[in-house]
């Protein structure tokens, strides 16, 4: 009979083997990238037109310091037309211990965009291949309408109010159309005693806050993902959507929202704005795959995310945006009389 000899190595030190490593430097040795021109532009009806420029650096540039760049010649163009070299505008001085701002602006001193008109932006930097983008102004479509419900739940101890608004409009049919919605609301609340007459010694607060994730149950933004099982489904950060689905058709946006109903005998108010944005195919399609890349990049697991742009020979991306707004009011603001305390916030 063949005798065996068995060894064992105790749980322990199988363990330590396992993590033994050495530390070493991997240099990288894949191709120089070339630095490019980064164009970011918005283009809107009512603005001036505004350019950031910056430069693209490698991942593993460690010698990379942003900085201003004031020698960058930025031209606007129309229908093929150069209208003006725009104009270098310094940013606001920043403290010692803030880093630089990477972005410089450059702005036209008169000209606001025109719908029918193709623009085009283009960058020359010393040293650089000149990049350049172009855009449209999309035509708006207007909200032609809006409901609101409110539900009032009793939970014993507290009663929770839900605010629920559908947002009419009609998608123009034979054309692709992409949209982005969003809210906001500026409220007012008084911090004195109501069991008290109003007395102006007391101040209402005023707040202002981004409400656009009362879009959160909308089918066409956040569609119902009931098999994600693996937590994959992105989130529509941007709130965007397009036509597919109801091109030609009337449509109502849904948005729900907890809500307290402002006593405007101490002169609190609620005032909220519905945005609808039409905007190009380029912005769509640079703002999906950039709220891609940003929920992705730290995930092993996921493949890079490679972040659209319309710039030729550069990157970044000239879009361009039209909006409809529509207003919901409870309350008069601002009242003579009235002492309102902005906190940290711009007095409106």
């Amino acid at each position: 009979m063949t005798m065996r000899e068995h060894t064992y190595i105790p749980a322990l030190m199988v363990l330590m083997l396992a993590f033994v490593s050495c530390e070493s430097i991997i240099e990288f040795k894949g191709e120089g990238v070339t630095p490019k021109i980064v164009i970011y532009s918005l283009l809107e009806p009512d603005s001036l037109v505004t350019v950031s420029v910056a430069v693209s650096h490698a991942v593993f540039d460690d010698r990379y310091e942003p900085e201003q760049i004031t020698d960058a010649v930025v031209r606007l163009y129309r229908d093929s037309e150069m209208l003006e070299t725009l104009t270098y505008v310094p940013g606001e001085p920043q403290p010692e211990y803030a880093p630089q701002n990477p972005y410089s602006r450059y702005v036209s001193l008169v000209n606001k965009p025109q719908y029918g008109s193709s623009y085009r932006i283009e960058v020359e930097i010393p040293g650089f291949r000149t990049a350049s983008g172009e855009a449209s102004l999309p035509d708006p479509v207007p909200i032609v309408g809006i409901d609101t419900a409110q539900v009032i739940i009793d939970w014993r101890d507290w009663v929770e109010r839900r605010l629920t608004v559908r947002v009419r409009f009609h998608d123009p049919a034979g054309q692709d159309n992409y949209y982005r919605v969003t809210a906001g609301s500026l409220i007012g609340f008084y911090i004195g005693s109501k069991e008290l007459p109003y007395t102006p010694l007391q101040p209402v607060v005023v707040e202002e806050m981004d409400i656009s994730y009362a879009f959160y149950e909308e089918p066409l933004i956040a569609p119902k993902q009931d098999d994600d099982i693996f937590g994959m489904y992105l989130q529509n950060t941007y709130n965007l959507f397009t036509d597919e689905l109801i091109s030609g058709k009337e449509y109502e946006l849904t948005m729900e929202t907890y809500f307290s109903l402002p006593d405007t005998d101490y002169y609190e108010f609620a005032h909220a704005s519905i945005r609808l944005h039409t905007i190009t195919r380029d912005l769509y399609l640079y703002l999906q795959s950039y709220a891609a890349h940003t929920q992705t990049r730290d995930n092993f697991l996921s493949e890079p995310v490679m972040v659209y742009t319309n710039v030729t020979d550069g990157l970044g991306v000239v879009g361009a945006v039209s909006t409809s707004v529509i207003a919901l009011k409870i309350g008069e603001y601002p009242v003579d009389g009235v002492n309102y305390d902005y906190q940290n916030m711009l007095k409106k």
